[in-house]
């Protein structure tokens, strides 16, 4: 009992301690914009222009200690809080999704706009891409939830502010290249990522009350607490109530068998060999190179990834390898892979004949098919009695066998204009012939 208290405290500790950082990172990492003063300038132009909300001349006047706001000197700075900055929005859009995603608690759509205070959440085997016309993708994984703080360019040197949460799961982050005090960041409960045109990925687990960012490319800063730590690609780090951890390493890539290959199997199927150090690893099966319309992904600590219900088509799948910290590391090569379930069940049942056997089978798959058929002493695969090729049919009588026991198989051909010939063999069966 004494265990499970104990349990329930550091759980309570760890959320009261989350929610009282959350307001002190966002005063840390929420500094004025800066402008220099030129020929002409007076705050009254300046709020005209560039400032909205009440008593602004007075509130800028103040924090800058100017004497006179008709007076201004040429070449000095002003600084502007940001509630006080004009801005327009800026449109953050479905580019891509699969599965259940719901925006503001709605069914999503492509095209559908994420707004500043909206809450995205995708389900099981649920993914969406968001994309900003300046180039920024942020892209949501299954069972996460995330919501758009900020989104907003300045009026004042057109000055880009994007401000997002990931608030449990993942979010993986594409950001544009920024101008002084142009800003994109992205925070979870715990921690505040900063960035400047880079790519990089977050996650937050509420359950284990950590956070974890992902440098894939350039450098973020990371601030948790009272700390902060430059991250450069290559290494990840991980943050808790009590504040930011050490950098790794990422980890690098598995190496996924014949990704290549055609899947013609029931469930698409990928074996990785995994890294030194490595616990899991995540797969992910996208329409696209850029991985920006995944449609499924698995989190696998044996050998194989499995995936049921992937349509026929041609993809991409993607691989890395997950840490003791739940760090993840460097994604493989996006390989492309044909889908195109085929497959043959066969069967073998007594024929109208006397002596004879129906060896019969069943297509599995669409398309017009042909059929190749063996049959060999059990054990001596090499001295065949049956090698048929090119039937035309779902099954074949054979008579005449004599006592003993035999193997015997069944291939379903394809010509592919793609792939030319796919040929898939069943599994082998055997067949005694007894009295």
């Amino acid at each position: 009992m004494m265990a499970r208290w104990e349990r329930i405290l550091r759980f309570v500790l760890a959320a009261v301690l989350a929610f009282a950082l959350a307001p002190a990172l966002h005063a840390q990492d929420d500094p004025p914009l800066v402008y220099r003063v030129q020929t002409g300038d007076t705050l009254y132009a300046l709020a005209d222009r560039y400032l909205d909300g009440r008593n602004v001349v007075a509130r800028v006047q103040s924090l800058n200690r100017v004497a006179n706001p008709r007076r201004l000197k040429i070449g000095s700075t002003l600084r502007i809080p940001r509630e006080l900055a004009r801005y327009e929005d800026i449109s953050l859009r479905v580019r891509k999704f699969s599965g259940p995603v719901r925006i503001a608690g709605r069914a999503a759509s492509v095209g559908s706009l994420l707004a500043e205070g909206t809450e995205v959440q995708t389900g099981a085997n649920g993914f969406v891409s968001f994309g900003g016309a300046d180039g920024s993708l942020i892209t949501i994984p299954s069972s996460s939830r995330a919501r758009l703080v900020r989104a907003r360019r300045y009026f004042l040197g057109q000055t880009l502010d994007v401000d997002f949460a990931v608030l449990g799961g993942r979010g993986a982050i594409q950001a544009p290249k920024l101008r002084d005090q142009e800003r994109f960041r992205v925070r979870t409960p715990l921690a505040v990522t900063a960035v400047r045109g880079t790519e990089f990925r977050v996650a937050h687990d509420a359950d284990a009350s950590v956070s974890i960012t992902e440098v894939v490319e350039g450098t973020v800063t990371v601030a948790s607490g009272d700390g902060s730590d430059l991250t450069d690609a290559g290494f990840g780090i991980a943050s808790s109530p009590t504040g930011l951890g050490a950098k790794e390493a990422l980890l690098p890539p598995p190496t996924l068998d014949k990704p290549g290959a055609i899947q013609t199997d029931p469930q698409v199927s990928f074996v990785a060999d995994l890294p030194v150090g490595s616990t899991a690893y995540r797969t992910q099966i996208a329409r696209d190179a850029g991985f920006v319309d995944i449609i499924a992904e698995s989190i696998d600590n044996a050998a194989a990834a499995t995936f049921a219900n992937i349509e026929n088509g041609r993809y991409f799948v993607r691989a890395r390898a997950i840490s003791a910290q739940g760090i993840e590391g460097k994604s493989t090569e996006a390989n492309t892979f044909r889908r195109k379930r085929l497959g043959v069940a066969p069967s073998v049942a007594p024929s109208p004949l006397a002596d004879g056997f129906l060896f019969a089978w069943l297509q599995e798959g669409e398309g017009k098919s042909y059929y190749a058929f063996q049959l060999w002493p059990a054990g001596s695969n090499e001295s065949l009695l049956v090698d048929e090729v090119g039937l035309d049919g779902s099954g074949m009588v054979l008579s005449g066998l004599d006592q003993g026991a035999y193997e015997w198989r069944v291939a379903v051909m394809q010509a592919d204009p793609e792939d030319g010939l796919i040929k898939v063999w069943a599994p082998v069966q055997k067949l005694t012939v007894s009295d």
